[in-house]
Protein backbone atom coordinates (compact mmCIF):
# COMPACT_ATOMS: atom_id res chain seq x y z
CA UNK A 1 0.00 0.00 0.00
CA UNK A 2 2.65 2.59 1.01
CA UNK A 3 4.55 1.25 -2.26
CA UNK A 4 1.68 2.13 -4.43
CA UNK A 5 1.07 5.77 -2.55
CA UNK A 6 4.65 6.78 -2.96
CA UNK A 7 4.93 5.57 -7.02
CA UNK A 8 1.76 7.54 -7.38
CA UNK A 9 3.43 10.54 -5.90
CA UNK A 10 6.20 10.22 -7.87
CA UNK A 11 4.27 10.14 -11.21
CA UNK A 12 2.32 12.98 -9.93
CA UNK A 13 5.37 15.19 -9.18
CA UNK A 14 7.01 13.95 -12.57
CA UNK A 15 3.46 15.20 -14.71
CA UNK A 16 2.87 18.24 -12.30
CA UNK A 17 4.89 20.55 -14.67
CA UNK A 18 3.47 20.28 -17.92
CA UNK A 19 -0.54 19.10 -16.99
CA UNK A 20 -1.49 22.68 -14.96
CA UNK A 21 -4.06 20.86 -12.92
CA UNK A 22 -2.42 20.30 -9.67
CA UNK A 23 -1.72 16.18 -9.86
CA UNK A 24 0.84 17.06 -8.04
CA UNK A 25 -1.22 18.40 -4.96
CA UNK A 26 -4.42 15.77 -5.74
CA UNK A 27 -1.54 13.06 -4.42
CA UNK A 28 -0.94 14.77 -1.65
CA UNK A 29 -5.00 15.34 -0.93
CA UNK A 30 -5.34 19.45 -2.29
CA UNK A 31 -4.81 21.18 -5.45
CA UNK A 32 -5.32 24.49 -7.32
CA UNK A 33 -6.87 24.81 -10.19
CA UNK A 34 -7.10 27.70 -12.35
CA UNK A 35 -11.01 28.33 -13.75
CA UNK A 36 -10.53 28.59 -17.86
CA UNK A 37 -14.32 29.76 -18.53
CA UNK A 38 -16.92 32.07 -17.42
CA UNK A 39 -19.36 29.65 -16.45
CA UNK A 40 -19.29 29.51 -12.77
CA UNK A 41 -19.24 33.38 -12.34
CA UNK A 42 -20.36 34.93 -10.19
CA UNK A 43 -19.30 32.74 -7.68
CA UNK A 44 -15.23 31.88 -9.57
CA UNK A 45 -14.46 34.96 -11.76
CA UNK A 46 -12.91 33.46 -15.14
CA UNK A 47 -9.27 32.86 -14.56
CA UNK A 48 -9.70 32.53 -10.75
CA UNK A 49 -7.53 30.18 -8.92
CA UNK A 50 -9.29 27.82 -6.82
CA UNK A 51 -7.79 25.17 -4.11
CA UNK A 52 -9.60 21.61 -3.97
CA UNK A 53 -9.40 18.94 -1.24
CA UNK A 54 -9.30 15.79 -2.91
CA UNK A 55 -11.82 13.24 -2.93
CA UNK A 56 -11.60 9.51 -2.52
CA UNK A 57 -14.04 6.36 -2.54
CA UNK A 58 -15.43 7.96 0.25
CA UNK A 59 -16.20 10.95 -1.03
CA UNK A 60 -20.22 11.60 -0.19
CA UNK A 61 -22.03 14.51 -2.81
CA UNK A 62 -23.43 17.28 -1.02
CA UNK A 63 -26.27 19.64 -2.13
CA UNK A 64 -23.97 22.76 -3.24
CA UNK A 65 -20.98 21.01 -3.27
CA UNK A 66 -18.22 23.03 -6.05
CA UNK A 67 -16.61 20.33 -7.62
CA UNK A 68 -13.30 19.80 -10.42
CA UNK A 69 -14.64 16.55 -11.96
CA UNK A 70 -13.15 14.70 -15.28
CA UNK A 71 -16.29 14.90 -18.25
CA UNK A 72 -17.54 11.78 -18.73
CA UNK A 73 -16.22 9.64 -21.65
CA UNK A 74 -20.35 10.17 -22.74
CA UNK A 75 -20.98 13.63 -23.00
CA UNK A 76 -19.90 14.27 -26.66
CA UNK A 77 -19.04 18.01 -26.69
CA UNK A 78 -16.55 18.26 -23.57
CA UNK A 79 -12.89 16.36 -23.98
CA UNK A 80 -12.35 13.25 -21.42
CA UNK A 81 -9.45 14.24 -20.21
CA UNK A 82 -10.24 17.70 -19.37
CA UNK A 83 -11.23 18.87 -15.77
CA UNK A 84 -13.93 20.92 -15.38
CA UNK A 85 -16.04 23.01 -12.05
CA UNK A 86 -19.44 22.95 -11.79
CA UNK A 87 -22.24 22.93 -8.69
CA UNK A 88 -23.95 19.52 -7.71
CA UNK A 89 -27.20 20.32 -7.66
CA UNK A 90 -28.48 16.79 -7.68
CA UNK A 91 -27.19 14.01 -5.57
CA UNK A 92 -28.12 10.18 -5.77
CA UNK A 93 -31.74 9.67 -5.62
CA UNK A 94 -33.06 13.22 -6.14
CA UNK A 95 -35.41 14.34 -8.21
CA UNK A 96 -34.11 17.27 -9.46
CA UNK A 97 -37.20 20.57 -11.67
CA UNK A 98 -36.87 23.14 -13.84
CA UNK A 99 -38.33 25.54 -12.69
CA UNK A 100 -41.54 26.42 -10.36
CA UNK A 101 -43.61 29.59 -10.51
CA UNK A 102 -40.64 31.93 -9.04
CA UNK A 103 -38.63 30.16 -11.66
CA UNK A 104 -36.33 28.18 -9.20
CA UNK A 105 -35.34 24.46 -9.50
CA UNK A 106 -36.88 21.89 -7.20
CA UNK A 107 -34.63 19.27 -5.55
CA UNK A 108 -37.22 16.75 -4.44
CA UNK A 109 -40.26 18.93 -4.67
CA UNK A 110 -38.95 21.51 -2.37
CA UNK A 111 -37.49 24.77 -4.16
CA UNK A 112 -33.59 25.39 -3.92
CA UNK A 113 -32.42 28.57 -2.63
CA UNK A 114 -29.78 29.98 -4.59
CA UNK A 115 -28.17 33.06 -3.52
CA UNK A 116 -25.22 32.47 -5.92
CA UNK A 117 -26.85 33.26 -9.11
CA UNK A 118 -26.48 36.53 -10.84
CA UNK A 119 -30.71 36.21 -11.30
CA UNK A 120 -33.98 33.77 -11.89
CA UNK A 121 -35.12 31.71 -13.72
CA UNK A 122 -32.63 29.06 -12.78
CA UNK A 123 -32.59 28.02 -16.01
CA UNK A 124 -34.15 29.12 -19.51
CA UNK A 125 -33.92 24.97 -20.30
CA UNK A 126 -37.37 22.82 -18.57
CA UNK A 127 -36.35 19.62 -17.22
CA UNK A 128 -37.10 17.21 -14.65
CA UNK A 129 -34.53 14.48 -13.82
CA UNK A 130 -34.09 11.57 -11.69
CA UNK A 131 -30.32 11.22 -10.24
CA UNK A 132 -29.43 7.29 -10.44
CA UNK A 133 -27.59 5.49 -7.07
CA UNK A 134 -23.67 6.81 -7.72
CA UNK A 135 -24.16 9.77 -10.21
CA UNK A 136 -24.75 13.09 -9.48
CA UNK A 137 -26.65 16.31 -11.50
CA UNK A 138 -24.38 18.88 -11.79
CA UNK A 139 -25.25 22.76 -12.94
CA UNK A 140 -22.51 25.71 -13.06
CA UNK A 141 -23.46 29.30 -11.72
CA UNK A 142 -23.62 30.81 -14.99
CA UNK A 143 -26.23 28.96 -16.32
CA UNK A 144 -26.78 30.84 -20.15
CA UNK A 145 -23.05 29.97 -20.74
CA UNK A 146 -22.04 26.44 -19.23
CA UNK A 147 -22.19 23.30 -21.04
CA UNK A 148 -23.76 21.26 -17.65
CA UNK A 149 -25.72 18.64 -16.85
CA UNK A 150 -28.66 20.08 -18.68
CA UNK A 151 -26.19 20.12 -22.26
CA UNK A 152 -25.93 16.51 -21.88
CA UNK A 153 -29.08 15.06 -21.22
CA UNK A 154 -29.43 12.73 -24.56
CA UNK A 155 -25.54 11.55 -24.04
CA UNK A 156 -25.97 8.25 -21.61
CA UNK A 157 -26.26 8.78 -17.95
CA UNK A 158 -28.78 11.67 -18.67
CA UNK A 159 -26.65 14.22 -18.06
CA UNK A 160 -25.24 12.74 -14.98
CA UNK A 161 -21.75 12.20 -13.98
CA UNK A 162 -20.60 9.39 -11.80
CA UNK A 163 -19.53 10.22 -8.25
CA UNK A 164 -16.26 8.60 -9.24
CA UNK A 165 -15.70 11.57 -11.81
CA UNK A 166 -15.03 13.63 -9.09
CA UNK A 167 -11.62 14.59 -8.47
CA UNK A 168 -12.07 17.27 -5.75
CA UNK A 169 -14.24 19.83 -3.65
CA UNK A 170 -13.29 23.25 -4.01
CA UNK A 171 -13.00 24.87 -0.53
CA UNK A 172 -11.59 27.88 -1.63
CA UNK A 173 -11.29 30.72 -4.53
CA UNK A 174 -9.09 33.15 -4.67
CA UNK A 175 -11.08 35.65 -7.64
CA UNK A 176 -8.84 37.34 -9.92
Amino acid sequence: MIRQRLTLLALALMLAPTTGCGLAGMALGRSTFTVTSEAMEPTIKKDSRVSARRTDDGYVPSLGDIIIYRAPREWSSTTSDGTYVSRVIGVPGARVKCCDAQGRLEVDGKPLDEPYLAELPASHLSFEVYVPRDRLWIMSDNRDVALDSRAHRGDAGNGTIGVADVAGVVDDVANS
